[in-house]
């Protein structure tokens, strides 16, 4: 094997476990391991081939950490294992090309010194991310900062970053840490090597440090202007193979219903058990700061003030029909607000038939209003023109193409003794885009709803992966995120990175089973930094890249 074709592999085998292990997987879930990509990706833009050695570095782990998408489409979409294996690869190449892209830019900073070089890196590195979170609709999946979500203490800087940005900054540690033991084993530069390597050792302990701060003190500042509401989270667990059947609609239904009597019915019973309400801030001191998996003795004892359901938890179009009207009236003699997914179906003005993904909100009183998803899913929900192929019909499982919303609307939720709060809802994949979480939350949400649907990704990753990605969005905003799944991760994520999900410690998260989650979450008014911060990123980014380039702008010009 040649010497070029054998760093070639070293460098791919590197990159490929740091992608594999940094994220939630199968095997074992290393979070730190993720900052070994960028160190990669440098070494890979002083090769020969710095674009093709980049790409090459994370494509096999890319595609492994990304297996789910093959499972959805060999058990619903009817590919075959030949077909089915071939959607991750092509989705793992496409994630791992914009790491060829930091190489090969990376190899054109070869004669900067090694401090602005790392620095280029961070802030190249958040422009390549930020820019994969719309390119092409965008897929903000395998982030470099999402590999942290597992631990809040290193989930901090969102809240004054963001996702991309923080990213940026780990970027430039991982590459500081990197030059700094490549200077080291030098004699001429050893001392430089030491101050780098010292220095991105500073940035985790800053890090750290700063995490550790606010998670002591945050608790009680976001208690003092809060609001204490009640969620009824119900996990219905209906198989997507059988969800569309006519003849499985009732027992949809009625399953629902059941699940959440019994959710409020063990929480009145609760309540009752209680000495007495705890008092707020004592909520959320036990609420905040954990990642670890909580079950309901936990959670505050109190009585809902709404009941959250799934996306496409009924599985017909409302408003209409004898289900509909069963839905209504279970609501009315409930007392309870519900907010549910449900197909939505309208007549254009041509007369076409138009699909929505959309939630619902119904009240005793009736209709709340609606919210159509606005981000769809490529393939799942809509087919690219050039690629509408009958192939992927299974995909949609008879229901056709979806069309996005385009008005975007808050739930008001009026509660007697409270006031009047707007909370601003994600469907699905809209939860991994920081972009839609703001727009949520500049337009007046205290609290951020995620209902989903992830039956598609049967027992994989894909529920860990896509539960952490919704985790960034509540660090972000500082806001609640209260998120209802068909067949799990049904959970609370607070403002401080923790996830008090459904199931216990012994036995994990809930996957696949039927059942209800009661917590309390706070309707928080304020804004992060980041809030104010997101609009200018971009911008700044591109100006700091072209200050700290402006080496090979004189270059071009001689």
């Amino acid at each position: 094997m040649s010497t070029s074709l054998r760093t070639c592999a070293l460098l791919s085998a590197a990159g490929s476990l740091s992608v594999f292990l940094g994220t939630p997987n199968p095997v074992i879930h290393l979070p730190l391991v993720m900052l070994v990509y960028p160190a990669v990706l440098l070494i890979a833009s002083r090769t020969d081939s710095p674009f093709r050695t980049g790409w090459c570095s994370a494509i096999p782990g890319a595609a492994a950490a990304l297996y789910w998408i093959a499972v959805a489409a060999h058990m619903y979409g009817s590919f075959p294992w030949i077909l089915a294996a071939p959607c991750s690869i092509l989705l793992g190449m496409y994630v791992a090309l914009w790491g060829g892209f930091f190489s090969w830019i990376m190899a054109r900073t070869r004669d900067f010194s090694p401090w602005r070089r790392c620095a280029f890196a961070g802030v190249l590195w958040f422009l390549l991310e930020w820019t994969r979170g719309w390119f092409g609709t965008g897929f903000s999946w395998l982030t470099l900062s999402s590999g942290l979500a597992a631990w809040p203490v290193l989930l901090q800087p969102l809240s004054l970053l963001g996702e991309y940005g923080y990213s940026g900054l780990l970027a430039a540690t991982a590459c500081l840490a990197c030059e700094g033991l490549a200077l080291l084993r030098t004699k001429v530069s050893r001392r430089s090597g030491v101050l780098m390597t010292a220095c991105a050792l500073g940035v985790l302990v800053v890090v750290a440090a700063f995490g550790s701060w606010r998670l002591s003190v945050m608790p009680d500042r976001l208690a003092e202007k809060s609001t204490p509401v009640t969620f009824t989270l119900v996990q219905g667990s209906v198989r997507q193979d059988v969800k569309w059947s006519k003849q499985y609609q009732q027992q949809t239904l009625a399953r629902y219903i059941r699940l959440s009597i019994d959710g409020v019915r063990g929480n009145v019973e609760a309540l009752a058990g209680a000495a007495s309400p705890r008092p707020k801030a004592e909520v959320l001191s036990s609420f905040m700061g954990r990642s670890d998996v909580s079950g309901d003795a936990t959670l505050a004892p109190a009585l809902p003030d709404v009941l959250l359901w799934p996306e496409t938890a009924m599985p017909f179009a409302y408003p209409s029909g004898a289900l509909a009207s069963e839905l209504r009236i279970f609501v009315r003699e409930l007392g309870i607000p519900l907010l549910f997914g449900a197909p939505g179906v309208e007549r254009s003005v041509e007369g076409k038939t138009l699909l929505y993904n959309r939630a619902f909100l119904l009240t005793p009183e009736g209709d709340g209003g609606h919210y159509d998803k606005e981000h769809l899913v490529p393939f799942g929900e809509y087919l690219p023109p050039v690629l509408d192929w009958d192939i992927f019909q299974n995909l949609l499982q008879g229901l056709g193409g979806f069309e996005p919303g385009t008005q975007e609307t808050l739930f008001p939720l009026s509660l007697a003794d409270r006031g009047r709060l707007d909370m601003g809802m994600l469907i699905c994949y809209e939860a991994i885009f920081p972009e839609l979480a703001r727009k949520r939350v500049a337009d007046g949400a205290e609290l951020l709803l995620n209902i989903s649907n992830d039956a598609w990704y049967d027992y994989t990753s894909a529920p860990m992966q896509h539960l952490q990605l919704s985790l960034m969005r509540a660090v972000e905003e500082g806001r609640y995120v209260v998120r209802a799944t068909n067949s799990g991760i049904t959970a609370v994520l607070d403002p401080l990175g923790g996830i008090h999900a459904m199931g216990s410690k012994e036995n994990g998260h809930s996957l696949f089973v039927a059942g209800s989650l009661t917590g309390t979450a706070l309707a928080l008014r304020g804004h992060t930094p980041y809030f104010y911060l997101h609009p200018w990123l971009p911008a700044a980014g591109c100006v700091l890249l072209f200050l700290l380039g402006l080496p090979l702008v004189r270059r071009g010009r001689r």
